[in-house]
């Protein structure tokens, strides 16, 4: 499951270095790269609420293996695209796969481990995993690019988890137990459809908005979607009132944990602006080649890989890891925008990094523990949408918010100096984001978040 799971949040990152590549083989413009970028993360942000949801009704089990054929078939579909065209198409196809895969491993997680002490070990080891697809993303989309086996260049990059996700859909079907709890097999349609327009209103405009100069469709679109939240979530009070099953519950929203681990996650995201905007200033402005700007956040996985694994037996502190990880994570992106803007590298930057890494690898697991602890197990697939939601709306709200302020710092200037003067404010502008999370993550009540 975890390794199922690992695989969309890989997808995020793996296709970055690849994109000249692909612009040299299929002559993909500019737009067309982008949309290869964010139709995959659109179409995933869109539909995890619903692929959540689905797990609930008809098993997480059964999802997950849909969901996982899916995506090795979408992954082929991309791999073998010999237009532009064909490429989004299986990109965004793609995203639905992951929204269908993604919102299982939480929901069986939740389900499969009831008490407090399993709970918190699981979303440890979840938690490496999840956080190490970043790193992961990035180094082996370089290092598959440059070795290109079999002269396949950035195809490489779809159709080696090929060898992953069949074994692993195989495994899923002959171990993975059934968790739903569900005796409603009706899915929510109208809720499902509002939801969708709602976040798509919200994430497409934010994708695409800032590269093509915010036309009119995308401001129409960005008004829209408070108005079909809105509707949402009176179309889920009318029919609960009336007794039917709601694609939200909307007393999820009642739950005090849940609540905070929704609103520190949207921001907690705002990590994915350092992402794109550390690998543009490796190889733009330090003028590094893809596996070297792969290598370059490799620090920053063995701190996500280290951080859970240091903190696991920390009884004690559990309801305060969130805090403490984010205390530590806030410091790291301070401290790289401070070795970068004054003109540092090598191994200030190592270190830095490594310990925002760190960092982050302490709170992740524990963000998802403090959000999922109250929930109850069978409205966990639908509340692991949400929360997976949450996130992936931080990733794009920081990308346009943050990304914008790097180009509109680094203006037309070129060489080292500016774009690591326009990282560096970017970067601070992160750190603050995330600093308002950490002190969102305080336990108000410790011993309710333990």
């Amino acid at each position: 499951m975890l390794t199922g799971g690992l695989l969309p949040s890989v997808d995020f990152f793996i296709i970055n270095v690849s994109l000249p590549s692909i612009h040299a083989s299929i002559g993909a413009s500019p737009a067309e790269l982008q949309l290869v970028i964010s139709g995959y993360a659109a179409s995933y942000a869109v539909f995890l609420i619903t692929g959540g949801r689905l797990g609930d009704l008809y098993g997480r089990r059964r999802m997950f293996l849909i969901g996982m054929a899916g995506f090795v078939a979408t992954n082929t579909l991309c791999g073998l695209a010999t237009t532009p065209l064909g490429l989004v198409i299986g990109r965004v196809l793609q995203g639905v796969s992951a929204a269908m895969l993604a919102p299982q491993v939480l929901g069986s997680v939740r389900a499969l481990f009831p008490s407090e002490a399993e709970l918190a070990r699981a979303l440890s080891f979840y938690g490496v995993m999840m956080g190490l697809a970043a790193s992961i993303g990035q180094f082996s989309g370089g290092a598959l690019v440059e070795w290109s086996p079999f002269s396949w260049g950035w195809r490489t990059v779809f159709l080696a988890k090929l060898p992953i996700g069949i074994p692993v859909m195989l495994a899923a079907w002959l171990i993975v137990p059934e968790t739903s709890a569900s005796r409603s097999r009706r899915l929510d349609l109208g809720g499902a459809v509002l939801v969708s327009l709602a976040l798509a209103c919200l994430v497409l405009p934010l994708s695409e908005g800032r590269q093509q100069g915010w036309p009119t469709w995308t401001l129409a679109l960005l008004a829209a979607a408070p108005v079909l939240a809105w509707a949402f979530i009176r179309f889920e009070a009318w029919l609960t009132a009336r007794g039917a099953s709601p694609l939200l519950d909307l007393s999820l929203m009642a739950i005090p944990s849940f609540r905070r681990g929704v609103l520190v996650g949207t921001l907690f995201f705002f990590t994915t602006a350092f992402y794109m905007l550390f690998g543009i200033y490796e190889q733009e402005g330090y003028g590094t080649d893809p596996l070297f700007t792969g290598l370059a956040i490799l620090p920053y996985g063995v701190g996500l890989f280290v951080g859970p694994l240091v903190t696991a037996p920390l009884v004690r502190l559990r309801p305060w890891l969130l805090t403490i990880g984010m205390v530590i994570q806030v410091a790291g992106y301070g401290g790289v925008a401070a070795v970068i803007a004054a003109g540092y590298d090598e191994w200030p930057v190592v270190l830095t990094v490594l310990l925002a890494g760190f960092g982050q690898g302490i709170a992740y697991p524990r963000l998802f523990n403090v959000a999922l602890s109250e929930v109850a197990p069978h409205q966990a697939g639908v509340a692991s949408g949400v929360l997976t939601s949450a996130l992936q709306i931080g990733a794009a709200i920081s990308v346009v918010v943050i990304g914008s302020l790097f180009f509109w710092v680094l203006g037309s200037r070129h060489g080292r100096d500016a774009y690591a003067h326009a990282f560096a404010i970017a970067q601070a502008a992160t750190t603050a984001a995330l600093a308002v999370a950490m002190l969102l993550s305080i336990p108000r009540h410790a011993h309710k978040v333990s």
